[in-house]
Order: C-alpha cells, then sequence, then structure tokens
C-alpha cells in the first residue's frame, strides 16, 4: 500500500513538471511571436507601415489588395512596387550584429529618439529604428523592437529614409505603352472619338465617319507617350467643389474590360490650377498647364493630313523661285550621281535629299480653305520633275502675317485650297539655297 502511494505521488510530481516545462515553453514561444523583432513574414499579412524620416511622418495602408499612403490628411495610391521593394530589401538586409546595450549607451548611439523610424504592422509588429552612422561610414547604429542594438548598411537607410513622393504613384496611367489596346477621348472642345491598336497599326473605330480617315502613326505614338510618362501632383489638398469637367480620357489595356479613366476639368479661376480625378486614385489630383494642352486632343490632330500622295523620291529635277516683293531669283537643280547639282554653278548642294523628304512628309496643321487669304504674299514657288521632265509636283508657298507664329500656307498648282502647314520648311529652303537673279 505505502509502495503504491509513493508511485502515486511521483507519478503526479512528473505530470505536474511536465505541465509546467510546455507552459513555460508557450509562454517563451508566444512572447517570441508576439514580439518578433523584425520582418520575416509574406508582406501579405502587414496591413500597415508607418514611417518616420528626415522629410516627414507618412503611413501606408493597405486596402483590398493595395497599398495607399496617408499624409497630411491625404489618401493617394501608392507606388506598389517601390512598398514590394521595400519589403524585399527589408526581408534580404535583415539587421547584423545584434546585441543588448546598456540602457546609458542608447544615447551614444544616437538611438535615445531616432529620427528615422519604421514600423510594420499586421498579425506581429516589427520595428527599426536608425541612429547614428560608425566612424567609419559604413554602417549605421539602429534599434530593434526588442531593444537590441544592431547595425544596418546604408543601403537600407537609404531606402526608408525617401520623401513621400517618392512612394506615390503619380503616374496618370500604369499600362505599359504596348499593352494599350484603346483610347477614347469626350469633351466639348475635343468631340467624341476612339482609336484602337490593330495588326496593322492604330485605326480610328468611333465614330464611323472617322473611320474612313487614317491615323498618325506617329501622333499616335506620341499621345500614348504622354499618357504613359504624364504625371500628377497628389500632394496637395486638392477639391472638386464647383469643379466643371473639360474633357475625359478611358484607356484600355490588353486582358482587362474596364479601362482606366481621367476627367480633366476646367481651369480653377481662383488658383489657376488643373484638378483632374484619377481612376485610379481615391482623391483629385493636379496636373501642369503644359500637360493639359498635350493631352486636350482632336481627332483631326491624329489624323494623316497630306497635301499630295505623289511619291517625290522620284525626283530628278527641281526649280525653285523666291519672291521678296518685286525682286525675283530662281535656282535650277539636276540629280546626278554625285548628288543634287545646280544647273547653273554645277556646284553640289548637300541636304537637297532631306528636303524632298520633308516636303513628302509636309502635313496641314488646320483645316484648309478655299479662298485665298487676303493678307497671303507669294513667297516661294517649288516645282519637282520625275525623269523625261514628267511634273511631279507644283506648290507655291504663302507668308501671311495674319497666321500663327510658325505657319505659312501652300497651294498646289491648278488647286484653289490653301493649306496651313508649318513654315519651317519654307524658311529653310529661302535661307539654305544659292537663288540667282
Amino acid at each position: 500500500m505505502k509502495r503504491t502511494l509513493l508511485v502515486a505521488i511521483a507519478l503526479l510530481l512528473l505530470s505536474a513538471g511536465v505541465v509546467a516545462g510546455v507552459q513555460k515553453y508557450q509562454r517563451t514561444n508566444s512572447s517570441r511571436v508576439s514580439n518578433a523583432s523584425w520582418f520575416t513574414q509574406p508582406s501579405e499579412v502587414v496591413e500597415k507601415i508607418d514611417l518616420l524620416n528626415n522629410s516627414g511622418h507618412f503611413s501606408f495602408i493597405r486596402e483590398k489588395g493595395r497599398w495607399f499612403v496617408l499624409f497630411n490628411g491625404k489618401k493617394c495610391l501608392a507606388r506598389q512596387d517601390v512598398i514590394e521593394l521595400l519589403f524585399t530589401k527589408l526581408r534580404e538586409m535583415p539587421p547584423q550584429n545584434c546585441a543588448e546595450v546598456e540602457p546609458q549607451k542608447i544615447l551614444d548611439y544616437g538611438l535615445d529618439n531616432p529620427k528615422i523610424r519604421i514600423t510594420l504592422s499586421g498579425k506581429d509588429l516589427w520595428h527599426l529604428g536608425i541612429g547614428r552612422s560608425a566612424v567609419s561610414g559604413e554602417v549605421f547604429y539602429a534599434r530593434r523592437g526588442d531593444g537590441q542594438v544592431c547595425m544596418v548598411t546604408p543601403e537600407v537607410v537609404s531606402l526608408i529614409d525617401q520623401p513621400v513622393a517618392t512612394f506615390i504613384d503619380s503616374r496618370l496611367v500604369a499600362i505599359p505603352s504596348d499593352s494599350i489596346t484603346k483610347i477614347r477621348m469626350q469633351g466639348e472642345d475635343t468631340g467624341t472619338w476612339e482609336f484602337e491598336r490593330t495588326d496593322n497599326g492604330f485605326t480610328f473605330s468611333y465614330p464611323e465617319a472617322l473611320m474612313k480617315h487614317a491615323v498618325n502613326q506617329n501622333s499616335a505614338e506620341l499621345f500614348i507617350h504622354t499618357l504613359v510618362t504624364g504625371g500628377a501632383s497628389c500632394e496637395s489638398a486638392e477639391t472638386l467643389l464647383g469643379a466643371v469637367a473639360d474633357f475625359s480620357i478611358s484607356v484600355w489595356q490588353e486582358g482587362s474590360s474596364e479601362p482606366t479613366t481621367l476627367v480633366i476639368f476646367k481651369r480653377d479661376e481662383e488658383t489657376g490650377s488643373f484638378k483632374a480625378k484619377d481612376s485610379r486614385q481615391p482623391e483629385p489630383i493636379k496636373l501642369s498647364e503644359g500637360l493639359v494642352k498635350q493631352l486636350k486632343t482632336t481627332a483631326f490632330a491624329l489624323q494623316e493630313k497630306p497635301i499630295f500622295d505623289v511619291n517625290v523620291g522620284e525626283a530628278v529635277k527641281q526649280t525653285l523661285t523666291r519672291i521678296d516683293g518685286k525682286q525675283v531669283r530662281n535656282i535650277t537643280i539636276t540629280k546626278t550621281a554625285e548628288g543634287w547639282v545646280d544647273d547653273l554653278t554645277n556646284r553640289e548642294l548637300t541636304g537637297m535629299d532631306l528636303f524632298i523628304w520633308r516636303l513628302g512628309e509636309m502635313q496641314y496643321q488646320s483645316l484648309p480653305v478655299r479662298n485665298r487669304p487676303e493678307s497671303a504674299l507669294l513667297s516661294l514657288s517649288w516645282n519637282i520633275y520625275a525623269a523625261e521632265g514628267i511634273p511631279l509636283v507644283e506648290l507655291y508657298f504663302y507668308s501671311d502675317p495674319e497666321l500663327p507664329e510658325g505657319i505659312c500656307w501652300v497651294r498646289l498648282q491648278r488647286e484653289s485650297v490653301w493649306y496651313p502647314v508649318s513654315s519651317q520648311l519654307l524658311r529653310d529652303l529661302r535661307a539654305r539655297l544659292p537663288f540667282t537673279q
């Protein structure tokens, strides 16, 4: 009986010891998890980031899988790739050589009130405060969430000591140029039009009357480039109270049925700024005047607008006449094996092939007119011939003080249509060619 009692007591004590050990292990393990000293978990478990650095204090929050920046009462879409890079670098470059430090030594390391701090919150909490750099400058002292002092590289410090603008997604559209499949413009001044990408380049897809016109591929690419590279400010406190919409741009990308939409409002008379609403951003943004001018595009501006459809590459002879009031000067040029040659002096004229090419690329800048403008003055005539003296094209350039700067008129022989074109080609021809009496 006595032996049985002793065995029972021993078993009881052993059981109690096991329970105590498990409880101690659980407490220790729980402490390690709840006070995790650094970021080791997947970024998906992080719900908020608080960042204090030399440029200010701001936070990042995750909503429906996207990161947003909170600062000065504003909420802006964050650059998702920059946030993910932050996670990656923090995971790849954790604090090194961590150790307990006496409290009085904390001040020596500049860690009593760090000016750079980052805290990641989710299921757990991770925190790091950056102090001063070591004498060598190769590392910085840092303090982890558990109070230990460690060393981190300058790259880590540079990564988190960035201004808020670094983290804001200031792009108008976050779509690669070659992934854009369709663009729609709607506005009182721009009209409503669409062009889309096809195997043969960009073509107008709306309205039906526009589909017979060809899209100037360079103009379309430039417009897309402006959309993709254009930036907006999300840092100022903008409101849309009283704002009147001017025009909107919708951009579709490959594999998505919903477009990114940008609505631009008319200039604010009080501030002189242009406000916009980007479907990607939770709050209004601000655009520069120059960017708004580039974005406010008509279908006419994107059309091919050739003056003629003759292949001037077949040219073998040219005659040009420069008119300055009553003074008239001429030059005749012939193509030889050596190049273009002045018939009078037999001197080779370099650059004539470029002039021919520029002529073939010339397009009118606004709608042509049917009647001769009263203020138009004849400035240059240009006749181009193919082999055997066959006329290819005969043009007349007119200056006009009533036209905007940099624009002149061009008329084709036997036509009564006057095309407004860039005057740069006219100026270059008059200045570079050796006209004679």
